[in-house]
């Protein structure tokens, strides 16, 4: 059972490796029917089964046991161009006719989700799922010439959640889950042109050896683990067409254990230690049906991202640093406006804009290329029949064009980048009750 449990996450894994699509490598797409309306609205509304991943106290609201299961696929082009810059005219000189350039740093990915919500009576329910909230992979080319900012950086994590609600009195509601995450991580650093730097320094040494390959791996950091955590949430009911919600995702903090962590400066290959502190985050949403047909909903969501400061591996024989990356990240918010309107018995459409800003305050990254993005959100929910439901949605996020320098210490230059990003969105669940 256990060798199952692993081959299952794994699979879903080799679909969840995505882009990031909210502010710095967290995601937010955990269902198609919240991708129509950008998700707006997601800790009040409680139109399938995925209310598991964003407010656990809307199960209260569901009369008969539901599923809902799917994803997202979602098509990412982030393009950067990059300068090299250095202080020493020797290197410059070495420097001169390369640049830093690399389209498509984001492979697409599907992004996948399931869910189930079982009232036990009026007042208690349960339910639990799994989504992906949080994923990155960005992909340089194995000889890219700046291959120690970007080289390869991968992180899935996989989230199985398992919940319970109350509901307190005729208005209130109260959720409460626990959250088991299981990722994977792999962070790799090629040389690039400090391959040529290098080999120019041999040269005039007087040595022909040529010591180093531009596609030559220098760092290297991969495990997997798990990390647990919790969240809850309150629902408030003013009546049935007006309610107010609010959801809190605590942090989770995972400490990888890579016994052959790989540093070819300091010619080492043994075992390191490096935690990564995700952060937790927190919702306030409203829903409003101000007709018969017509809805409209909100949502602002806060992310503490400033605990995610860096990216640090120590060896742990003697401490010494394996890995280095700097990050910087703050806080960071992200405003939701949607409508819903019911156009037939079986048919609801929706749409829906978002901003969500940048976790990167000063401090950008090639290897987390975050920025300002805009959502423009479509999306609708057909029934096939009183019981089952198809939701399709898509989206088109449009980052905001920035540029940023790149340099850490003990590299003899910087790489100057201008980045643009942009990415389409589609969605795909299946919702049934019984």
């Amino acid at each position: 059972m256990k060798k199952f449990n692993q081959s299952l996450l794994t699979t879903a894994m080799l679909f969840a490796a995505g882009g990031a699509n909210a502010a710095a490598f967290q995601l937010a797409e955990v269902s198609t029917s919240g991708l129509g309306r950008a998700y707006a609205g997601e800790a009040a509304i409680a139109d399938n089964a995925s209310v598991v991943a964003t407010n656990p106290a809307l199960m209260t609201l569901f009369k008969r046991p539901e599923i809902s299961f799917g994803g997202v696929y979602v098509d990412a082009k982030v393009n950067l161009k990059g300068e090299f810059a250095s202080n020493s005219p020797q290197i410059s000189g070495l420097l001169a006719n390369k640049n830093a350039d690399q389209n498509n740093v984001v492979p697409s990915a599907f992004v996948p989700n399931a869910y189930f919500v079982y009232p036990v009576n009026e007042k208690f329910s349960i339910g639990g799922g799994m989504n992906v909230p949080f994923g990155l992979k960005t992909e340089f080319d194995s000889d890219y010439t700046a291959g120690v900012f970007g080289g390869k950086t991968d992180l899935t994590a996989i989230n199985l959640n398992l919940s319970g609600a109350y509901r307190i009195s005729e208005g209130l509601s109260f959720g409460l889950g626990i959250n088991a995450l299981y990722t994977k991580a792999k962070l790799e650093r090629t040389a690039g042109v400090g391959a040529d730097l290098i080999n120019a320094q041999s040269a005039q040494a007087g040595r022909a050896v040529k010591v180093l390959d531009n596609s030559d791996v220098v760092t290297r950091l991969q495990d997997n683990e798990w990390g647990f955590g919790w969240n809850a949430g309150l629902v408030y009911e003013f009546n049935e067409r007006n309610r107010l919600g609010v959801a809190y995702h605590s942090p989770i903090t995972v400490g990888y254990k890579d016994h052959s962590a790989f540093n070819r400066t300091l010619n080492r290959t043994d075992t390191a230690k490096l935690d990564l502190d995700l952060p937790g985050y927190w919702e306030i949403s409203g829903y409003h049906k101000v007709t018969d047909k017509f809805a409209f909903h909100y949502s602002y969501k806060y992310t503490h991202w400033k605990r995610f400061k860096e990216l640090k591996a120590n060896y742990t024989n003697d401490g010494v640093t394996a890995l280095q990356k700097d990050e910087y990240f703050r806080g960071n918010s992200r405003i939701a406006l949607g409508v819903s309107y019911d156009a037939t018995d079986k048919l609801t459409l929706r749409s829906g804009i978002a901003y969500d800003e940048t976790a990167a305050d000063s401090y950008h990254s090639a290897s987390i290329p975050d920025t300002d993005r805009t959502w423009y959100s479509l999306g609708a929910t057909y029934k096939v029949t009183p019981d089952l439901s198809i939701d399709v949605a898509y989206a088109h996020l449009k980052g905001k064009k920035i540029t940023f320098k790149e340099q850490q210490e003990n590299i003899p230059f910087a790489v100057n980048y201008t980045s643009k990003s942009s990415a389409n969105l589609y969605g795909l669940n299946v919702n049934y009750r019984f």
